[in-house]
């Protein structure tokens, strides 16, 4: 009984961000996702050369976010980078998924995600109390490209 107290109470090691290239099986459509986990939540980096917005970012929690805008969906989310300085941006939140649009903000935050070791993200549940997400960031850079370059988006566009 000891043993398996200790056991649980070590520390999960963190896991790999992995790639998932899909081809549609009629039109060849390709999408990609690179996925990041940490517990019941994810985050998403994707890409569909078919969409207007090909780049695209989502966090999916095990809560329910607070709703957003009620013209637009909007709500600002804040997140931190390893020891970076806090960051505030609007993302489009419905039920349990915030979505990250604008190809520049998307951009820098896929830079940023490559480059990182650690993501905190810290939102608002149905009730207004405030909840973070973190995920601890292995081999996100090659999950990322491997993801970007099946979706033909150019090192230049990330």
């Amino acid at each position: 009984m000891l043993i398996a107290l200790s056991l649980a109470a070590l520390p999960v090691p963190a896991r790999p961000m992995t790639a998932e290239i899909s081809r549609d099986a009629i039109t060849d459509r390709v999408s990609a996702t690179a996925t990041l986990r940490a517990d019941r939540d994810r985050l998403v980096v994707g890409c569909d050369p078919s969409r207007v917005r090909r780049l695209w970012i989502s966090v999916d929690a095990a809560r329910w976010f607070w709703p957003g805008n009620a013209f637009n969906g909007s709500l600002p989310l804040t997140y931190r980078f390893d020891s970076q300085p806090a960051r505030r941006m609007m993302w489009s939140v419905r039920d349990r998924r915030a979505t990250l649009v604008g190809i520049d903000r998307v951009r820098r935050f896929i830079n940023a995600l490559a480059a990182s070791e650690r993501l905190v993200i810290r939102a608002r549940d149905l009730e207004g109390a405030p909840f973070d997400i973190a995920f601890d960031i292995v081999d996100a850079a090659p999950a990322i490209a491997t993801a970007l370059e099946a979706c033909g988006v150019p090192a230049q566009e990330r």
